[in-house]
């Protein structure tokens, strides 16, 4: 939160306000805010939110999707997080099992301890390691199972009569198939197979004596593979030797203890089903046609197979069933592309049960059948937001910001205010919101000015009492990339951006009452990239750019009573990425920008001697996503990206020089950022976390908040 005066603090709410802010400092790290090392020649911290995070979640095996004693879906699922969700007959609930800070819940298996409490093996992908989490009725517990080297993809969990977990998985390091059990005296780990590379997909089923079998893909020799335990140890044998066969393996044993396999045929395309009795393994392709990832295999209480998987051909999700007349195949769900990392059971009616994944929607979907056909449902959605953002501070201080929901493909709108976030989605017109800029009017309200990718267009929306109005500016050729917006004083929108096709050019368009007004700036070559504006006292448009060819050059053009004049600011290699403009309080523009050559952060501003180039952070990939503010004394601050360390930076200047700061590194964090400082000159960033693949906010709060407060406080 910003410094507020006191009139602002009783406007906005009194001394409830004060409080707050200082229970907000003072709490932060309790409420599971992050923070930094102090900065700005201040005690205090930064203090890091999630603004719009969906969930994150995908490679499920085909033992995600367990039924209780009741028949009802239970649902382990993970990617950021371990997640389990659970159907009462009526709603669907939620929980977070494991909400480590590492990149945990891929590959999850589920098992239900009585029908009940649910057991999963998952990947914890940011350390390699096979984890386990189980519920009780106290609460979650988790164990870490194997931390041998990069370890627990393709995890296969089963329970045996006492209740305890049995996991087969791979060792990528070793490129070996193990398995890992637990008993009263702790978990003991094995080596199944080590002979070339080995181990993937694995699929894990327990017979009556609870001896593990495992089904498993052989890369050396591209085959399937299936390996069993009895009481003189492991036995291994290679099941379809036919080339590239073997993958996405589902194992289920029928009555007789006998195995069987679904999998995948990568060199036919083809999904096939083997199974052993008596007289050897037989094989038989289900279904063809470029059809079979994701497989999942339960029996019926008859022994007969019933298999979910996913068609690539169609993307579509697809169920295979065999009785005494042959193989039945159904399409269940084509609405997109749908199927992924499909598992199934089958309920004491027989009938199918399947979770799977909808590609084309970033969600996790529930389809079962019963008499009257197949029903389907979301069960939870994901998501990837946060590109493109900018960021502009209100009257309050509080933080508005535009950015992309690239899952959905929409132009989304997040603020804050008193009583949290508050998110909207703007645009949903097709595939639009990239390039976004923000900019607020006088009363408060948003201004947007970002790219129609489906349409090659400018647009532009803003904000009034009634609601949000969006406008198409530019429809002439490939044009709305990199753009910049600033409202003048009479609230008016001005637009630099880029022409891409055909003309390459650098374009500023404006409204006034007459409507919309387009000029093209430069179009010596093709400049116009990285585009960044402002104005002047007087109205008059600045704009910092990239011109890409023929001189990979920073340069500024700035308009007058006379017409456009334009300049080449800084020509030492390829320089001008991700440029970012400001005028001071003389009207003389400073920007920053990286400097692709010895990816450098570059900083230059003009005075009335000329231009003054400066190097600000040379310490590895630097400088990428500029963003730049000036503070009350004019003094530069900036945000930018540190690409070698996957991190968000700050660079600030003052009399004694730069100082540098890293805000967040908590994964790859800080493309896609913007910079606001609020009226006491403290920062406040937006960005894209990649790693969570969401929008996240920065700002930083100081020490002498509290002496203000105080202040406040005694009146």
């Amino acid at each position: 939160m910003n410094r507020l005066s006191p009139q602002n603090a009783v406007g906005r709410g009194g001394w409830w306000k004060v409080i707050r802010l200082a229970l907000a400092f003072l709490l932060s790290p309790l409420l599971g805010l992050s923070t930094s090392q102090t900065v700005c020649a201040q005690s205090g911290r930064w203090v890091i939110q999630c603004v719009d995070c969906p969930k994150q979640f995908w490679r499920m095996t085909d033992r995600s999707l367990r039924l209780d004693a009741d028949g009802h879906p239970h649902i382990a699922y993970g990617g950021e997080d371990l997640y389990h969700a659970w159907y009462d007959g009526a709603n669907w609930h939620y929980e977070t099992a494991d909400d480590s800070p590492t990149w945990v819940g891929c590959y999850t298996s589920l098992a239900l301890d009585g029908g009940v409490y649910p057991h999963i093996s998952y990947y914890d992908e940011d350390n390699g390691d096979l984890k386990y989490a189980y519920q009780d009725p106290s609460r979650w517990h988790i164990q870490t199972v194997d931390s041998e080297g990069w370890v627990g993809e393709y995890t296969s969990l089963a329970l045996d009569g006492g209740g305890y977990p049995h996991i087969s998985y791979h060792d990528w390091t070793n490129r070996a198939l193990k398995y890992a059990y637990q008993d009263p005296s702790g978990w003991h780990i094995q080596t199944v197979d080590s002979e070339g590379d080995v181990g993937e997909y694995t699929s894990l089923a327990l017979d009556g004596g609870g001896y593990p079998h495992i089904s498993y893909y052989d890369w050396d020799n591209e085959a399937l593979k299936y390996a069993y335990q009895d009481p003189s140890g492991w036995h291994i044998q290679t099941v379809d030797s036919e080339e590239w066969v073997g993958w996405d393996t589902s194992l289920a044993l029928d009555g007789g203890g006998y195995p069987h396999i679904s999998y995948y045929d990568w060199d036919n395309e083809a999904l096939k089903y083997a199974y052993r009795d008596g007289s050897g393994w037989h094989i038989d392709t289900v279904d063809s046609e470029w059809v079979g990832e994701y497989i999942c295999l339960a029996l019926d209480g008859d022994g007969y197979p019933h298999i979910s998987y996913y068609d690539w051909d169609n993307e579509d999700l697809k169920y295979a069933y065999q009785e005494p007349s042959g193989w039945h195949i159904e399409t269940v769900d084509s609405g997109g592309d749908v199927g992924w990392y499909t598992s199934l059971a089958l309920d004491g009616g027989g009938y199918p049960h399947i979770s799977y994944y909808d590609y084309d929607n970033d969600d996790l979907k529930y389809a079962h059948q019963h008499g009257s056909g197949w029903h389907i449902q979301t069960v939870d959605s994901g998501g990837d937001v946060g590109w493109y953002t900018s960021l502009a501070l209100d009257g309050g201080g509080y933080p508005h910001i535009s950015y992309v929901d690239e899952t959905n493909y929409d132009l989304r709108y997040a603020y804050r205010d008193g009583f949290g976030w508050h998110i909207q989605t703007v645009d949903s017109g097709g595939d639009v919101g990239y390039y976004t800029s923000l900019a607020l009017d006088g009363s408060g309200y948003p201004h947007i000015s970002y790219l129609d990718e489906d349409n090659d267009d400018l647009k532009y929306a803003y904000r009034d009492g009634s609601g949000w109005h969006i406008q198409t500016v530019d429809s002439e050729g490939e044009v709305g990339f990199s753009t910049s917006l600033a409202l003048d004083g009479g609230g008016d929108p001005h637009i630099s951006y880029y022409d891409f096709w055909p003309n390459e050019d650098l374009k500023h368009a404006y409204q006034d009452v007459s409507g919309w007004h387009i000029q093209t700036v430069d179009s010596g070559g093709d400049v116009g990239w990285y585009t960044s504006l402002a104005l002047d006292g007087g109205g008059w448009p600045h704009i910092s750019y990239h011109d890409s060819w023929p001189n990979e050059d920073l340069k500024y053009a700035y308009r007058d009573g006379s017409g456009w004049h334009i300049q080449t600011v800084d020509s030492g290699g390829d320089v001008g990425y991700y440029t970012s403009l400001a005028l001071d309080g003389g009207g003389y523009p400073h920007i920053s920008y990286y400097d692709y050559d010895n990816e450098d952060l570059k900083y230059v501003y003009q005075d009335p001697s000329g231009w003054h180039i400066q190097t600000v952070d040379s310490e590895g990939r630097v400088g990428e996503y500029t963003s730049l503010a000036l503070d009350g004394s004019g003094y530069p601050h900036i945000s930018y990206y540190d690409r070698a360390n996957g991190d968000l930076k700050y660079a600030y200047q003052d009399g004694s020089g730069w100082h540098i700061q890293t805000v967040d590194s908590e994964g790859w964090v800080g493309e896609c950022n913007s910079l606001a400082l609020d009226g006491g000159g403290y920062p406040h960033i937006g960005y894209w976390d990649t790693t969570n693949d969401d929008l996240k906010y920065a700002y930083y709060f100081a020490a002498s908040h509290f002496i203000y407060l105080a202040l406040v406080l005694k009146g």
